[in-house]
């Protein structure tokens, strides 16, 4: 008689927050499921439940009917309702280092407040796992993960094995291969063993059970997850245990928790495989890799803005005042990250429209509160500072970055005349003035010949070179006004050509170069748009037949020139210009350009060495896919990519591009890879970058893959579609019925901006830096009760702090040799955390970290702040991919 197979019964939901359903309807419907879960726990029924690695719809079931705290709180405690650690399932390709971070410590946060928080990492749906990830849960004290998504034949690996970072960080992973929920229907509705025992893919299910014991560590064991999408609890599982064991004797099941399931598999998994870097096989599930990442792209901008102004500006600048006697807000930064992560859930904003204008605007409010932070504390400190010696307005510039800098900044400066000038530590500081506009301020009339109060004041937009900068400071200049003597503005030029100190540009009828004057790395006919047809939906980009494709291309050239401005401290280069392009699908296919798609682009260079480009379409086709492409000029396989904390060398082509058909993959692997900050192509003559403040996928494409292209949008009409030629097969999403979502055919204004950098070699650490100052925008405040609308929150009257802060401060600075995560206050510890990191694979020298008056180095600690070691001062070499918290504190006495 054959040996007997083991079946170890989890039991578990996957709770999707949001779909092609609102939050609102599934909060509904999980508040009747808890409740009975809680009904079932009091009468015996469910011994335990998998609360599927998060917290969100506990805290808002508990937000609802507070009363059931208590109960809630005995059974996280007991360990029966196991929550977190985890605010919500996210996407680890598409959200920030910090966004991941913020996610587990605010579900870890949460979860301990109810008694206890899991240390199981646990994303069942999200779309393949990043090679980063390990290194964070470490650092949460997560040594297992579970995950369904990316594990194929070509990593040789079994259901379990061990997943490793690039600084030696470790979990123990179970690959749920067959998925999280393929036999639980059937083991629910008395049908497993029959005909009818299917998945949601209409797969049988004893084949899904053949895939799982042929690949698992412990010989005839698996996991066999007992729920799936939004299911209530199962009420009587150990009665249907009991019937499935009696009716057949191949398999034996057994209950268990994931918790038991990893301690055996530590006792007793045979052969267990490491694996190292990210894993992204399409070949059992689908992963929607071409085509996710640039669906609505002007939600995953306003994502990208939002993070990149939390973690580099708005956390340094309130640690940086926190130390100066201005009180650090938690609470702010806890409600900014905890909206924030709750629109990053796997999917990626492929949801109906309905869905997506509650995601929008969850991720608008976050980003009105960083926003609102940003200005309230700039403001707050201008009205602070001691001035009592400056001959005009205090205006106060911030470093919220810890290398030190010469700061050339772009300022907004109010005057009540047009002439002024700018002092700092008693030098007058010369400045390009860009414009300068006379505003009226007094009481708006319907008739403007009544508008004749004597209020007028002028805004003028500068460049200033403010000299060096310590890291993570701040320095008060002074607004001297001048009365009448008006500015002369830089003048517009028609010359076709800009540069500074590291590139130049110039375009001609062939159209741009894009020269770097350090390495002699020079880019011909760089910029161009591209346009497709795309028959995908908003999870997967899908190519036309090729008879039925038509790729429109457009140079970006000199008859688009509009305008060019050099001045010593910036240039910029100017190009309107209109496309035409097929207005559907139909008309593609007949080769019709029937739409004009206009378009504008401004080429701009300051005191860095990356050309920014950044620019609007109009778009008003549908069924379509417009990419701007840079020709780079490169012949290569592979490319480096970032990561959250590290970089990834990802092929141009992956291997499995030749076999997805004949092994019968569920989708096309895809060469389209996510932008989460920067991607860089090198060869002999050095390395080129582009650095995104807005665009999230990119492909290399052309005659040995030297054409980058950046997706600027996708224009499609539903959340499904089914039998695609990228994706055969049901529909992703709801398989039963089509879902229109027409505002993904994204009418309207699209935005783009990134950023093209060159260096001699690849240094990781180097890219991450210079995307750091890539990232951030200009952090300052003028004292002045002249413009009450300089900031929206400016009318609101301010009093300044007691006692008067000092005029300038330093946090402190480190060399330029390493990366930087971010800085914050100790979230209910003293002192602050310092996040470096070393994005190379090899030990690299840590550099001087100097910090200001009264602050010290006292220790290290992990991402959540459980565990501190003493340490008195940075170490002298940071490890291979180390990721550093270190604590400082503020010296005592």
């Amino acid at each position: 008689m054959a040996e007997k197979l083991i079946a170890h019964g989890i039991h578990h939901t996957h709770w999707d927050p949001y779909w092609w359903f609102t939050s609102q309807e599934s909060m509904v419907v999980f508040a009747y499921n808890m409740r009975e879960m809680l009904r079932a726990f009091r009468d015996g029924k469910i011994q335990d439940f998998f609360f599927d690695g998060q917290t969100v719809a506990i805290d808002e079931y508990l937000q609802l009917h507070p009363e059931d705290t208590e109960e809630v709180r005995g059974l996280v405690s007991s360990g029966k309702l196991v929550i977190g650690p985890f605010v919500s399932q996210l996407d680890t390709y598409m959200s920030s280092a910090e966004s991941v971070v913020n996610n587990l410590r605010l579900g870890i946060k949460n979860a301990k407040k109810l008694g206890k928080a899991s240390r199981i990492a646990y994303l069942a749906d999200p779309f393949g796992a990043a090679s980063d990830m390990p290194k964070i849960y470490n650092q949460f004290s997560i040594k297992e993960f579970v995950f369904t998504r990316g594990v194929g034949d070509v990593y040789g690996l079994g259901n379990e094995f061990y997943f490793k970072s690039n600084d030696g960080s470790v979990v123990l992973c179970n690959v749920l291969l067959s998925g999280y929920g393929y036999g639980a229907h059937a083991f629910r509705d008395g049908k497993l063993f029959t005909n009818e025992a299917e998945d949601y893919n209409k797969i049988d299910v004893s084949r899904l059970i053949d895939r799982l014991v042929e690949r698992s560590t412990i010989k005839n064991e698996f996991v066999f997850p007992l729920g799936f999408d939004q299911n209530p609890v199962m009420l009587d599982i150990p009665e249907k245990i009991k019937h499935y064991n009696s009716i057949q004797d191949r398999i034996e099941f057994k209950y268990t928790t994931w918790a038991e399931y990893f301690e055996h598999v530590r006792k007793n998994g045979k052969g267990l495989k490491t694996h190292v870097g990210e894993i992204l096989s399409p070949q059992y599930h689908r992963l929607h890799m071409n085509g996710m990442h640039s669906a609505r792209s002007d939600i995953k901008t306003l994502i990208d803005r939002v993070e990149r102004r939390a973690i580099y500006e708005v956390q340094p600048m309130m640690a940086l005042l926190d130390a100066v006697g201005i009180p650090y807000d938690q609470g702010i930064i806890d409600e900014t990250w905890y909206k924030l992560v709750n629109c990053q859930t796997h999917g990626s904003a492929t949801h109906g429209d309905v869905t997506n204008k509650a995601i929008k605007d969850m991720a608008s409010i976050s980003y009105n509160i960083m926003r609102g932070t940003r200005d309230y504390l700039c403001r707050l400190l201008s009205f602070s500072v001691d001035d009592s010696q400056l001959p005009g307005m205090a205006l106060v510039v911030i470093n919220s970055l810890p290398w030190k800098r010469e700061m050339v900044q772009r300022l907004s400066i109010v005057t009540r005349g047009p002439g002024f000038t700018l002092e700092l530590e008693g030098n007058t500081l010369p400045y390009t003035v860009l414009e300068q506009v006379k505003h009226y301020w007094g009481v708006v009339r319907k008739n403007p010949a009544d508008m004749n109060e004597d209020v007028w004041f002028y805004r003028t937009e500068i460049l200033c070179n403010l000299g060096e900068f310590d890291g993570i400071s701040y320095k008060t200049l002074s607004v001297v006004e001048q009365g009448d003597v008006v500015p002369e503005a830089a003048p517009s030029q028609n010359k076709h050509t800009i540069e500074n100190k590291y590139l130049s540009v110039t375009c001609d009828a062939d159209g741009i170069t894009i020269t770097d004057k350090q390495t002699g790395q020079s880019v011909q006919r760089a910029l161009f748009f591209q346009d497709g047809g795309d028959e995908g939906d908003s999870y997967d980009y899908d190519y036309p037949a090729p008879e039925d494709e038509w790729l429109v291309t457009r140079e970006i050239s000199a008859a688009d020139f509009k305008s060019s401005i050099q001045t010593g401290l910036h240039a910029e280069m100017r190009f309107e210009g209109e496309m035409s392009i097929p207005s559907n699908l139909e008309q593609r296919k007949q080769h019709v350009a029937d739409h004009t798609l206009p378009f504008w682009v401004v080429l701009s260079l300051d005191d860095s060495g990356i050309l920014r480009v950044r620019g609007e379409v109009v778009n008003g086709s549908v069924d379509h896919r417009l990419r701007i492409g840079l020709r780079t000029g490169k012949r290569i396989e592979s490319f480096h990519a970032g990561a959250q904390y590290s970089l990834i060398e990802r092929p141009c082509m992956r291997e499995e591009m030749a076999i997805w058909k004949e092994k019968n993959y569920f989708e096309e692997p895809s060469a389209t890879g996510p932008l989460l900050n920067h991607v860089s192509t090198q060869d002999d003559k050095g390395v080129l970058t582009v650095f995104t403040r807005s665009l999230k996928e990119y492909e290399f494409v052309g005659d040995g893959f030297g054409d980058l292209m950046l997706t600027v949008l996708r224009a499609m009409g539903y959340v499904g579609l089914p039998d695609r030629h990228r994706r055969p097969g049901r529909p992703s999403g709801m398989p039963e019925r089509l879902l229109p979502a027409p505002t993904h055919q994204m009418q309207g204004t699209v935005e783009f901006d990134f950023g093209i950098g060159f260096s001699a070699k690849l240094d990781g650490n180097k890219l991450f830096r210079e995307y750091a100052i890539f990232a951030v925008d200009p952090i300052y405040s003028q004292k002045q009760k002249i413009d009450p609308t300089f900031f929206l929150i400016s009318y609101f009257p301010i009093n300044p702090w007691n006692p008067p802060l000092p005029a300038s401060y330093t946090f402190g600075s480190i060399e330029p040799s390493v990366s930087f995560g971010t800085l914050i206050k100790s979230d209910g510890g003293e002192g602050y955390v310092l996040r470096l990191f070393n994005a190379e694979a090899e030990p690299v020298k840590a550099g001087t970290l100097s910090l200001g008056s009264g602050l010290r180095v006292t220790a290290k600690t992990d991402l959540m702040e459980e565990t501190h070691t003493p340490q008195d001062k940075l170490a002298e070499q940071f490890q291979a991919g180390e990721l550093l918290n270190l604590v400082i504190s503020q010296k005592k006495g």
